[in-house]
């Protein structure tokens, strides 16, 4: 299977309409991305549950001015391996899906991160869950297969443009990733977690601030080299 961009899967079904009906799609996976309003940590147990409720999903139009039908997600396959990635890494698997719920509009997913003293997974599981409880990345992003699509025929998402938005009618979810870059506006952080921050993580005290700055950064510089840097 390809993972793709829903910009490079526009242009692959474009040339597939050109071809005509009898071309298929069939080992193609598109990636798209979404932003949580905030986490939510369920029991308020925080650090103790490692757990964050995110929207993973939503009909919103997205960037690229494609749609995806709330009511076309097939989760049978997912269910039985739901793993989270981080930025679609299949090496990188950081958590699982504790429960996928599907709502009016989409889909929320209740996501369990690994330990932190997971060997090689187990940073990049704490960086996510530490980032998603200080609100720093609040992005998931969803790999599906598209099962059935159509280009969309309304003049305000392009329908007369080189390439028209898409609209997804069914599609089957492989997984979904923490990432920090967003395609969706509406896949957000569900709301209720940030009132009261652990101090140590996103509001040190003052004196702690240069050390904090200064493990930040040690730590992006390991994440931008793929090193695995454990945060203490």
């Amino acid at each position: 299977m390809r993972i793709v961009s829903p910009a490079r899967f526009a242009k692959m079904a474009w040339d597939v309409r050109k071809r005509g009906a009898s071309s298929r799609l069939d080992d193609v996976i598109v990636k798209q991305t979404f932003i949580s309003k905030e986490p939510v940590a369920l029991d308020g147990s925080g650090e103790a549950s490692r757990q964050l409720r995110y929207v993973i999903t939503t009909d919103a139009i997205d960037r690229m001015q494609d749609k995806i039908a709330p009511d076309g997600w097939d989760l049978t396959s997912y269910l039985q391996n739901p793993v989270v990635l981080w930025g679609h890494n299949h090496d990188l698997v950081i958590g699982k899906a504790v429960s996928v719920v599907r709502e009016s509009n989409g889909l929320s997913a209740t996501v369990e991160f690994q330990p932190s003293n997971m060997p090689i997974v187990g940073p990049w599981a704490d960086y996510a869950y530490r980032s998603g409880l200080s609100g720093f990345v609040r992005a998931t992003s969803v790999g599906f297969y598209p099962k059935e699509w159509e280009f969309t025929d309304d003049d305000d998402r392009g329908a007369d443009d080189w390439f028209p938005g898409i609209d997804f009618k069914r599609q089957e979810l492989t997984e979904f990733s923490i990432v920090s870059v967003p395609a969706n506006p509406e896949a957000l952080l569900l709301p209720d977690i940030i009132a009261s921050p652990p101090q140590n993580l996103d509001n040190p005290p003052n004196a702690g601030k240069a050390a904090a700055l200064s493990q930040a950064r040690a730590h992006l510089h390991a994440t931008r080299a793929r090193g695995f840097v454990p945060l203490p």
